[in-house]
């Protein structure tokens, strides 16, 4: 039998301090090579092991979309459209602000609910299970479910028309029903109401074939797609990468575009707040005014009729020509008078308070429209942080309190620019009075009828200016643009992201070499036992005679040793008999003694001796064997001669 050439690296002493550093890095790598057969093992489970993750984990893909944020910092520019700059101002937006958008949940559970994210389709493909997404053969709508539910079942396609309903799991409750249904009609279910539906993917290829349906928490869907989605900025521009990283490519693509478009509609909504109070404001003026003028056409038509009146007369040209004069003065002024106490009402509006205020009606006064914009951008400000706080928030208690006191300024402001033109309306009264005495000679129903058309005049004209401001609020609605632009769309490798399979590989091989290393350095650190002679010298200062290697299968009462062996146990014994004979330094006459002695039994003690002694033999010496365990006596029994006869204990009794 042939020795291990590595048998005495068994143990690494990680305690001795040695000078020479080769000198432990050549044990090390003994031992290594001495336990080969358990790094191999370790590797290969390992890899094993490895193996069955990367065919049981799905593949993941990557997708990245680009967009540019135009903003004013950044690169980006918001444009307006002079000709409608009056109606409203757009704000432009920074990049930094327009990232956390992107990371909104609002946002991300508007694309779960359109995608419909929360329910998927999955069939095995091997040790894995593969999303099918849009390429599912047929679709399962749970009619009755909420939607933070989770909701699993089963679905075997028998045919074209039916389909296998299985392994119904609603809320970790496990239903063992078996249901058929049929394509397109509602069916019930331990679940509720499913109603399933073919697709344009149905074929004979899924007939039979187990497809696995899961609904689950919507809000859990958002938010994992939403933790999931990575925003950032390239390079310091107003440049945006949004990657999301899905076990589909298709489904991570529409979830990027989706929220993009999500992004893109919010934004124009938001702007086009402005423009609807405004929109509304105008309609309901608009009404009231058409019934006025209602109101006045019938007075005239009814006085001219009554009193049988006809057109001024050419007698009175020159007066009705100053008349008019100072009729257009006082109309203008009229109509900012009109349009104030409008803003005036409406601020005084309690109801209305979270509302935007109109701008640019009418009033001529550019302070108190500085004031309007300034007020509405901080209100727009104010519901933006809203939709993602709560009132609590100090820094949204801070703008409430600026709203107050700004709406506040703006009442202030309202009320002295209403007295002031109230003012002027009375100064205009005044001359329009005097021209008036100065027309007593026309007939008092021809004042009368100046009079109602003068009112009707201003309420034409307002009209017509209301309806103008209309017909441009309802063109900005449809010309507002977004506040980014998409660069590139949701693309990227076709190859997966995860596993990642030359990593996963790197990773069993050096773990595969780890496991066994490190149960061979615990086990070398617990070690208190001598293994081989390097051991025996650290320990005793006694002289080093020599090693027997342990062969495997030999039995105690075996004689191993022969003449003419060139066997290496053989060739071990040889080397102990001569290191005695060595040892013999003096040559005393008489024969050598050499007592063999163990702490513990069963240490090899008569195989040693048995051989030892025909080692001896075999060089012409006289060997005489004392067997001096008076328990067991090994030695007596392997010899043959039996315990019945008379030995060293009959001897040291005094019997012989």
């Amino acid at each position: 039998m042939r020795k291990d050439k590595f048998e005495d690296f068994d143990f690494i002493d990680f305690n001795e301090s040695r000078s020479e550093e080769s000198t432990v890095m050549a044990d090390m790598i003994g031992v290594l090579a001495h336990h080969r057969k358990w790094f191999i093992l370790s590797v290969a489970v390992c890899l094993l092991v490895g193996f069955i993750s990367v065919r049981s984990t799905p593949k993941t893909f990557s997708r990245t979309a680009t967009i540019l944020v135009k903003d004013e910092q950044g690169g980006g520019n918001m444009g307006e459209s002079a000709a409608f700059r009056d109606v409203f101002s757009l704000g432009n937006s920074k990049v930094d602000n327009e990232m956390g958008f992107f990371k909104s949940k609002r946002l991300m559970m508007e694309v779960t609910r359109q995608l419909r994210l929360d329910v998927s389709y999955k069939e095995r493909n091997g040790l894995r299970k593969r999303e099918l997404y849009n390429s599912t053969p047929f679709t399962v709508v749970f009619q009755d479910a909420e939607p933070g539910q989770e909701i699993s079942l089963t679905a075997t396609a028998i045919d074209g028309n039916r389909a296998l309903l299985s392994d119904f799991v609603l809320d970790e409750n496990d239903f063992d029903e078996v249901v058929t249904v049929q394509m397109g009609d509602t069916t019930d279910t331990p679940v509720g109401k499913v109603v399933v539906a073919s697709t344009l993917f149905m074929n004979e290829e899924y007939m039979g074939k187990p497809v696995y349906v899961k609904k689950g928490n919507r809000k859990n869907v958002s938010d994992n797609y939403n933790a999931n989605l990575q925003v950032e900025v390239v390079d310091k521009s107003s440049l945006i990468n949004l990657t999301i990283e899905d076990e589909n490519i298709g489904r991570a693509e529409d979830v990027l575009n989706t929220l993009i478009e999500a992004y893109k509609n919010d934004a124009i909504e938001d702007k086009n707040k402005v423009v609807i109070n405004t929109a509304n404001f105008i309609k309901d003026r608009l009404t009231i005014i058409e019934a006025d003028l209602g109101v006045i056409d019938t007075e005239i038509e009814d006085y001219k009729r009554e009193n049988k009146l006809t057109d001024v007369t050419s007698e009175s040209a020159l007066l009705l020509q100053n008349s008019s004069r100072l009729g257009g003065e006082s109309l203008s002024i009229e109509n900012e008078v009109v349009m104030a106490e409008y803003i005036k009402d409406y601020l005084q509006d309690n109801s209305k308070t979270s509302e935007l205020i109109p701008s640019s009606i009418g009033i001529n006064d550019n302070g108190i429209q500085n004031q309007i914009n300034e007020y509405n951008t901080t209100l727009t400000k104010k519901n933006k942080l809203m939709a993602n706080s709560s009132a609590n928030n100090p820094i949204v208690r801070e703008m409430n309190a600026s709203l107050v006191s700004m709406r506040a300024s703006i009442s202030k402001a309202v009320d002295n620019l209403v007295a002031g033109l109230k003012m002027q309306v009375r100064n205009m009264k005044r001359k329009e009075l005097e021209n008036m005495n100065r027309k007593a000679f026309v007939p008092t129903q021809q004042k009368y009828v100046i009079s109602i058309e003068r009112q009707q005049k201003i309420k034409e004209e307002l009209y017509l200016y209301l309806l103008n401001k209309k017909e441009e609020s309802e063109l900005q609605l449809s010309i507002t643009e977004s506040n980014c632009r998409i660069v590139d769309p949701a693309d990227g490798p076709d190859l997966p992201v995860s596993p990642r399979k030359a990593q996963v590989l790197l990773i069993c091989i050096l773990l595969g070499f780890t496991i066994p290393a490190l149960w061979l350095y615990i086990r070398s650190l617990l070690n208190t036992t001598v293994q081989t002679k390097r051991d025996l010298k650290a320990g005793v200062s006694v002289p080093f005679l020599g090693e027997i290697p342990l062969k495997k299968g030999k039995r105690e009462k075996d004689i191993v040793v022969k003449e003419g062996s060139r066997e290496y146990i053989c060739e071990a014994f040889k080397i102990l008999r001569d290191n005695l004979d060595f040892m013999d330094t003096e040559k005393k006459a008489g024969g050598k003694v050499v007592q063999v002695t163990s702490f513990n039994p069963d240490s090899g003690k008569t195989f040693i001796v048995a051989n030892l002694a025909m080692s001896m033999a075999l060089s012409n010496a006289k060997v005489i064997v004392l067997d001096l365990d008076l328990r067991k006596g090994s030695l007596t029994k392997n010899s043959g001669i039996g315990t019945k006869e008379k030995g060293m204990s009959a001897y040291l009794s005094g019997k012989v």
